[in-house]
């Protein structure tokens, strides 16, 4: 990902993969964002498959995390 890339830029390029991130924001060196709500910071000089990597590893523990909650009302809920 350039980090001349605008924060609009960024939304789009992971659009185009089929995954939302909102709150794009740069600061330094890195670069601040949630996907499906969860923050994530993605180094400036990743290329670009390597945020998308970063980004789809993020959503993957989501999935796994959400998979292993126990239903609401069960012991340990």
């Amino acid at each position: 990902m350039s980090r001349y890339a605008s924060n609009q830029e960024v939304v789009r390029f992971f659009a185009s993969h089929d995954i939302e991130v909102t709150h794009v924001r740069r600061e330094g060196e890195l670069r601040h964002l949630r996907v499906h709500g969860q923050p994530l910071t993605l180094p400036m000089p990743a290329s670009a498959d390597e945020c998308l990597r970063l980004v789809r590893e993020c959503l993957a523990a989501q999935e796994t995390a959400v998979q292993t909650e126990p239903p609401p009302g069960s012991p340990g809920a």
